[in-house]
């Protein structure tokens, strides 16, 4: 209990940013719901605006702290073990998260690769996705609150 309240508190700075951008996305038609502690907005115009972006600007979902913000909620469902990972990830390295996944983007784009792939942060993503597809009878972080 204690350790969830500090994990809470570290990634607070960033779920305050997210919180935010998820209200401006409720005025604009969004919906809202919690999913295993946490805050999944979606939809609504900013959710249609961002689908209409070319796809190197198109993204499906991005995580603040422990906000995460969808297009849909269909693609919140795919992404949704991506996405908890980076909500871990701020629990971990707090305000200092943004600085270093944008750090990592530049060092990989200095070499000469690509700057979301490649970067050090999503690839513990995808990795922590792929461990969640394969494994057997894994418990989904859906809770069942707010679930429409």
């Amino acid at each position: 209990m204690i350790s969830r309240l500090i994990a809470y508190t570290w990634a607070a700075p960033n779920t305050a940013l997210g919180a935010l951008a998820g209200l401006v996305m409720l005025c604009l038609g969004g919906r809202v719901q919690i999913v295993a502690g946490v805050a999944e907005f979606h939809g609504g115009w900013a959710g249609s605006c961002v689908t209409a972006l070319p796809g190197r600007f198109r993204f499906g979902a991005m995580t603040l702290g422990h906000v995460i913000l969808g297009i849909s909620q269909t693609e919140l469902c795919a992404l949704r073990a991506h996405e908890h990972v980076h909500v871990r990830q701020y629990e971990q390295w707090g305000l200092f998260f943004l600085p270093a996944y944008a750090l990592s983007s530049v060092w990989q784009v200095a070499q000469g690769r690509s700057a979301h792939r490649n970067n050090f942060f999503e690839k513990q993503a995808y990795a922590g996705e792929a461990n969640q597809a394969l494994r057997p009878n894994s418990q989904s972080l859906r809770t069942g609150f707010g679930d429409r």
